[in-house]
């Protein structure tokens, strides 16, 4: 299982939280995601997950991800 943390431009609020946190449980393989508007960045654990899925979640929950740090856990 990994972790990820997600760079996030855009989130203003504890709705923007819970958009992104929403989208990125849709993708496969993650078992758990969070959002804090306060740092502008979505924390993701799960396994085989791709970035550029991630990126298409955030994506589709109206904002823009700007990097991503992966660790193994």
């Amino acid at each position: 299982m990994s972790k990820t943390v997600i760079e996030i431009t855009g989130m203003t609020c504890s709705h923007c939280e819970k958009s992104v946190a929403e989208e990125l449980m849709k993708v496969q393989g993650v078992t758990l995601a969070s959002a804090d508007h306060s740092t502008g960045t979505a924390s993701v654990e799960g396994s085989s997950i791709t970035q550029q899925d991630l990126a298409d979640a955030v994506e589709e929950a109206g904002y823009q991800s700007v990097g991503f740090k992966t660790s193994d856990g």
